[in-house]
């Protein structure tokens, strides 16, 4: 009699969410920290293309795919973002990272 190889749902959900991780991690090329005032985000990964990709340690699922100008981001200031329309984070940044080579 021939084994069957099952993956379970959980098995399935912890291999995209490693797949996705590693795509973040590469494509991110700023990461900018708010300052803490309780909200559920402190950090966000954006791509070279403007795009926030990751939004830690939650709300990925509501900040994914909004589009910024990091290039214009100032610490102490609060984040332009257009996502039908413009509007604004209501944290300050704390903090603007750039991550890897700016040639990329």
């Amino acid at each position: 009699m021939r084994k069957r190889f099952r993956v379970t749902d959980e098995e399935i959900k912890k291999e995209i969410l490693e797949m996705s991780k590693k795509e973040i991690e590469f494509n991110t090329k700023y990461i900018i920290e708010f300052e803490d005032f309780g909200q559920d985000f402190l950090k966000w990964f954006i791509s070279n293309d403007g795009y926030v990709l990751d939004s830690q340690p939650f709300q990925r699922w509501l900040w994914a795919g909004h589009f910024t100008i990091p290039q214009t981001a100032k610490i102490g200031e609060k984040l332009a973002i257009w996502n039908n329309g413009e509007s604004y984070v209501n944290y300050p940044i704390k903090s603007i990272e750039m991550v890897g080579d700016e040639d990329v």
